[in-house]
């Protein structure tokens, strides 16, 4: 009975301890963009950052996309601070996959290219600040997004991302 949990132990052990393949990419992207489309923005700078994941082999991946925009509503002047903050889900369908590859579109000097939409819902909050505390404005509203990009492989680790992302609520 000793030597049958002994072994049974080893193959557990072993199981776990021996490498999977990785079949898909996952990504951080920390970024920088710039808010246009609303006036009282006037192409100020936003901190996103996404965590993702997008297969090798197929064209579907999900990721999690955060953006920070302060002095959304312009400066802060008489109405204080303002920002606009948004958490969203989204799907991805992007070139490549089974049909194109395995990761993607390969162009001269090794480079790989996989362009992409991506879409999805999560909140977007707003906050207003006056002069007086008390007319502390803030929501929390429901908002969708869409995108379109394309992203860049110089090796099997490293890569740049563009894109376009129109948020609305």
């Amino acid at each position: 009975m000793r030597i049958w949990v002994r072994i049974v132990a080893t193959l557990a052990v072993s199981i776990f301890l021996s490498p999977s393949s990785a079949d898909a990419q996952g990504y951080v992207a920390p970024s920088l963009g710039v808010v246009f489309g609303n006036p009282s923005a006037q192409g100020r700078a936003d901190f996103i950052a996404d965590l993702g994941w997008l297969s090798h082999f197929e064209p579907i991946g999900f990721e999690l996309d955060v953006m920070y925009a302060p002095s959304f509503f312009g400066n802060e002047g008489p109405y204080g601070q303002n920002s606009v903050t948004t958490g969203m889900a989204n799907v991805i369908l992007a070139a490549g996959g089974v049909g194109g590859g395995r990761y993607g579109v390969r162009r001269g000097g090794g480079v790989i290219f996989r362009p992409y939409v991506s879409g999805g819902a999560g909140v977007m909050h707003e906050v207003v600040t006056t002069v007086v505390v008390a007319n502390k404005i803030s929501n929390n509203d429901l908002g969708v997004n869409l995108g379109a990009g394309v992203m860049a492989f110089t090796s099997r680790s490293v890569g740049v991302r563009g894109e376009a992302r129109y948020f609305r609520i």
